[in-house]
């Protein structure tokens, strides 16, 4: 962006002129005295040689037009000494608007070199902005990874909690060896055939894994995306190979309890809170019908009014018991 300043217009006036015009005026005046001394002349051949006038009428025409030139010469003195005032103050504006010129010509070079600054800045906040968003990029696969990870070691520690003991039988004949104890944990199976009891006691309990929440710019900055999802691995995270599941109520409520607003989710699409005002949020899952929630049935999100994009929450869960 370059910045462009207007010259002011050069002045009109002219010293050389000036010149010439009082030249020409005191040339004409010049020519008037030398006129009046060249009648005086004639004048003073015609009567003889002297300037005797025995006519008084015609020296006092002659004394009336002398007066009437001295006072033509005193309204020049005067209009001359007001044109060299004129002219002073025209050296002194001539003056202050070449210094204006100049103050405006550095203005204009440091507008410039200020544009100049600008682009250079634009350049390094691009940069910038091309840096956070790959901070964010990074921050989300993290997040990702260390919730797969704490999900992981959950499941972990709920299987070996769940695993029964190798205990001593008191019967008489022999004991357990180390591989029968190992094959009567690692095959449940065999297990049941031998343990007339009910499934339920065996199966291992199921541990609550939180709420997966990722930023997406499929959703509006002030806006949240919920899913169920079909949990066929048990890793709490939706993946390409897992499918959503309809059949829940959502309620979104502030942190003081108030709901702000409920929706049922009635196909796999999900379910989309929009125009939501910045603040914290909870969203609940109820009602889940032919499901079993792996996930806790509520996770907190906040709307922040600097945020460029949306937020989406998937909530795993699992076939019920009767299917």
């Amino acid at each position: 962006m370059e910045l462009q300043t207007k010259q002011p217009p050069e002045l009109e006036f002219s010293m050389p002129e000036v010149e010439e015009s009082l030249t020409a005026y005191l040339s004409a005046i010049g020519g008037a005295i030398i006129g009046l001394l060249l009648t005086l002349l004639v004048l003073a051949i015609w009567n003889g040689g002297t300037l005797n006038f025995t006519n008084t009428s015609k020296v006092n025409a002659l004394d009336a037009g002398l007066t009437a030139v001295s006072s033509d010469l005193d309204g020049v003195n005067t209009n001359v000494d007001a044109l060299g005032e004129r002219i002073l103050v025209l050296e002194q504006e001539a003056g202050a608007v070449a210094a204006l010129q100049k103050s405006l010509t550095t203005l204009d070079s440091s507008l410039s070199d200020l544009d100049r600054s600008l682009s250079d800045q634009g350049i390094h906040l691009s940069e910038l902005d091309s840096a956070v968003s790959d901070l964010q990029v990074t921050r989300r696969n993290f997040d990702l990874f260390t919730s797969a990870l704490t999900q992981a070691l959950q499941l972990m520690e709920s299987e070996s909690s769940a695993a029964p003991p190798a205990n001593d039988t008191t019967s008489g004949n022999s004991s357990r060896n180390d591989s029968q104890a190992a094959a009567a944990v690692t095959s449940p199976t065999t297990a049941k055939a031998s343990n007339p009891q009910s499934t339920e006691e065996t199966k291992p309990a199921l541990v609550p894994t939180e709420p997966v929440t990722v930023v997406s710019d499929e959703v509006a900055p002030d806006g949240l995306l919920v899913y169920l999802f079909l949990d066929a691995n048990a890793d709490g995270v939706f993946n390409d190979t897992e499918d959503s599941v309809a059949g829940a109520t959502f309620t979104l409520s502030t942190p003081d309890g108030r709901a702000v607003a409920v929706a049922a989710n009635d196909g796999t699409a999900g379910v989309l809170f929009g125009d939501l005002n910045a603040g914290d949020y909870t969203i609940t899952v109820e009602d889940l019908q032919g499901y079993e929630l792996a996930s806790q049935n509520s996770a907190g999100f906040k709307i922040d009014p600097e945020a460029e994009a949306g937020q989406i929450i998937y909530f795993a869960v699992v076939a019920s018991a009767a299917d």
